[in-house]
């Protein structure tokens, strides 16, 4: 059962939710629907017995972007 994160359309809340299969997800300060889902850090697998390596999250080296600068729908 994974944690995301949300914001708010409606009015810019952001939150955190365990979403299980039948959970439907609304905003807790204003009971909108209207949500996005963000992009959140994995947590460290239990019993790794060493430090979360989080270096390569993120764009790729190279400058190339989220998709190698291929996609033309944003800045890189």
């Amino acid at each position: 059962m994974p944690i995301y994160d949300y914001r708010c359309a409606a009015c810019g809340a952001e939150f955190e939710q365990l979403v299980r299969s039948d959970t439907r997800v609304s905003c807790p300060q204003c009971t909108s629907r209207k949500l996005e889902r963000l992009m959140s850090l994995p947590a460290r697998p239990a019993g790794a017995g060493r430090p979360a390596d989080y270096s390569r999250l993120g764009p790729p080296p190279g400058g190339g972007g989220c998709c190698g600068g291929g996609c033309h729908t944003h800045q890189h």
